[in-house]
């Protein structure tokens, strides 16, 4: 599963998501610049609960351990986005880069029925899901399918597969930040 962090280091935060255009459009209005060597973003550590807003906007959680489900999803009607991703309770579900490239699965993703391709023109590519596509989306967060983040009722249904899941090893590291975050509130009151 991927990362959702978001690192303090004095007066910067640092932030890993997975690759989004949108959440790229929109963190960079906090002034957050893409530091290529970490292949994260980062920006001023007062705006650590803006940055989280627009996670939660964006995937449907923050850098906080999130209660994580799997959703089936059972489309009635084909899905298809000009040069984007297609992103469905805030987890890219495919993306293209190109009229002919394909379409690459997102991580936790599979396909019972149909498929993911790429279409369009040279200029005006789209990411595309077959009509009557099964999909099976792991590791969502249980907020954003609650929030039908990305969901439109037209598409088709969906439903929680499973939810008894705890990920014992994402708890140990929230954990670990929240008393490092105590730690550095108590040395600042200090």
């Amino acid at each position: 599963m991927c990362n959702f962090e978001i690192e303090s280091k004095g007066e910067t935060i640092y932030i890993t998501t997975p690759y989004n255009p949108n959440f790229v459009a929109k963190v960079k209005r906090t002034g957050a610049k893409w530091d290529g060597a970490s292949k994260r973003w980062h920006t001023d550590a007062r705006n650590i609960e803006i940055v989280r807003g627009i996670m939660r906007e964006v995937y449907g959680r923050d850098d906080s351990t999130q209660e994580t489900v799997s959703v089936r999803i059972i489309l009635n009607r084909a899905l298809g986005i000009y040069g984007a991703p297609i992103v469905l309770f805030g987890k890219t579900v495919a993306s293209a880069s190109g009229r002919d490239s394909g379409a690459r699965l997102g991580e936790g993703v599979a396909f019972e029925r149909g498929a993911a391709n790429s279409g369009g023109s040279v200029k005006n590519w789209t990411t595309r899901i077959s009509e009557n596509s099964i999909i099976v989306l792991h590791d969502v967060p249980k907020q954003a399918v609650a929030e039908k983040l990305n969901w439109e009722d037209d598409m088709g249904t969906f439903e929680i597969i499973n939810n008894d899941k705890v990920d014992q090893d994402a708890l140990r590291a929230e954990k670990d930040r929240l008393l490092a975050r105590i730690a550095e509130i108590d040395s600042l009151l200090n």
